[in-house]
């Protein structure tokens, strides 16, 4: 196998020059000879700058990424004026690929004059494809610089139309909270007409929020860039934010096609949309501000949503730390709120299973406890639960043991907790003794009128364990509509 040195000596005497520099390459992307390349080239520059204006297309091609690899001025320049001079369209695409391994700040309004040329031409069969290529790259050239600007949300005060998307089976308990704009029950959620963005974010109980785009009617898929184009969808981004620039986002397509079919169909639009807003639209696989949801409808249609991260989301910030079994803070905050008039003020609670305190958490956020306790088996979770819970400002004791070995001075008015599940460390067999201890243990560490608020993925298993504790009455249960059949439980402890 040849060295570097090697690889640089055949290109400075013109010798298989386009298998060395793709050895080069090679070398480059595994980590290796950087260094050795950039001494090479202070020794002798030229070896490297005149293959790009070898008559050989691949040649100057593959040039261009080794010098973008070694970033210096001199290659910045020399890729800069290669990049003019390129009549190859399938080359194109590589010098902005390049140039992003250089500083390019002096070059910014030449790299946008080119995007602006790019959007105005007229696309043909033949030169669709690597015009597309050509934008991406610019595009992700240009982002390095744009993104560190980017938009600030200033709409929280304004009225807007938005979906909040909750459990299906339980959107009433978001639609409850509501107190501002006409609202409107979906499969999905909760739709909001004139709502207030700032009230809205306040709720702790649904799953996203999207805003509405004003169309006629659904969009086609055949028309659907240029219904996009045509809806408010730019003026939107505009009065919702502060900040010039291009807006960089994704497509989301919930249909019936395949992933082949949703794959090309979002490429397609995604590379119109640019277009059709003279690049005021940049289609990002990273780091994007905004996703475009297009979401099928039964006619075929599309209806099309916004969803925006810029929105500042602060309703769970504590969540710094989970484990793989975590609920989702957005979940627990729905428990609490279905069983609200089961929670006491100042309770004191326990969670024998806390993981990273979510439970707990939201457990004092829909009404104030006196005491939180938290235990958990596993030490990095206990961990993560007191730090979650001291960003949360909240105070809570957190004890790394199992519960079946916790003993407390005083009892305990309220016991909040997603219980473990089956998996790869736990049968059936195991899981269903730990239930049968569990509901001793409460016994013991409940008051009598005491709580316990149970999230189940095995419900039978509760249901067994009511029966043989003659001492627990349900008060309610919420079926989650889920693969797992899992369900919440309200029981009171009466001996």
């Amino acid at each position: 196998m040849t060295n570097l040195r090697d690889e640089f000596e055949h290109i400075r005497k013109d010798e298989n020059v386009r298998q060395s520099l793709i050895s080069i390459k090679a070398k480059l992307r595994n980590g290796q000879g950087l260094q050795e390349l950039k001494t090479l080239f202070q020794e002798e520059p030229q070896a490297l700058l005149s293959k790009l204006r070898h008559e050989d297309a691949k040649v100057r091609k593959n040039a261009a990424l080794v010098l973008g690899s070694l970033g210096t001025l001199v290659c910045r320049d020399a890729l800069w004026k290669a990049y003019g001079q390129e009549t190859q369209r399938f080359v194109k695409s590589v010098y902005p690929e390049a140039l992003k391994g250089c500083d390019c700040g002096e070059l910014l309004e030449g790299l946008k004059e080119r995007r602006k040329a790019l959007l105005a031409e007229e696309e043909t069969p033949e030169t669709g494809k690597h015009r597309q290529e050509e934008l991406r790259a610019l595009n992700a050239l240009l982002a390095q610089y744009e993104k560190t600007k980017g938009h600030r949300f200033t709409g929280l005060s304004r009225p807007s139309d938005v979906i909040l998307v909750t459990h299906r089976d339980y959107r009433e308990a978001t639609l409850g909270q509501i107190s501002e704009g006409q609202c409107v029950l979906l499969k999905a959620g909760v739709k909001v007409l004139g709502g207030n963005p700032e009230a809205l974010m306040k709720l702790r109980t649904f799953r996203e929020l999207l805003f509405c785009l004003d169309t006629a009617k659904e969009i086609s898929r055949e028309q659907a860039e240029e219904g996009l184009a045509a809806s408010n969808l730019l003026p939107l981004l505009r009065e919702l934010h502060q900040g010039e620039g291009p807006f960089y986002f994704r497509i989301e397509c919930r249909s019936r096609m395949t992933l082949e079919e949703r794959s090309a169909f979002t490429k397609k639009l995604a590379a119109r949309l640019e277009v059709l807003t003279g690049g005021q639209l940049v289609n990002s696989t990273s780091d994007y501000e905004l996703e475009l949801r297009l979401v099928e409808t039964r006619e075929g249609g599309f209806y099309p949503l916004l969803k925006l991260f810029t929105l500042p989301d602060r309703r769970f910030a504590y969540r710094k730390n989970s484990v793989a079994a975590s609920i989702r803070p957005e979940q627990a905050a729905l428990f609490m709120e279905l069983a609200g008039e089961y929670l006491k003020e100042n309770a004191r609670v326990l969670d024998p299973f806390c993981g990273v305190g979510t439970m707990l958490i939201e457990r004092n956020y829909r009404a104030h406890a006196d005491t939180l306790y938290g235990v958990d088996i596993y030490g990095p979770a206990i961990a993560g639960a007191r730090e979650n819970t001291e960003i949360a400002r909240m105070p809570a004791h957190y004890v790394h043991r199992d519960f079946r070995d916790f003993t407390h001075t005083y009892p305990f008015d309220e016991i909040v907790t997603n219980f473990p599940a089956k998996g790869k460390t736990r049968n059936g067999h195991e899981l269903e003794f730990l239930y049968g201890r569990f509901f001793d243990r409460a016994e013991e560490l409940l008051c009598p009128g005491g709580l316990i608020l149970l999230y189940s993925h095995d419900p039978a298993f509760v249901q067994r364990q009511i029966r043989e504790h003659k001492d627990m009455r349900l008060l309610k249960e919420w079926p989650m509509g889920d693969k797992e059949g899992s369900c919440l439980f309200a029981l009171r402890y009466e001996p």
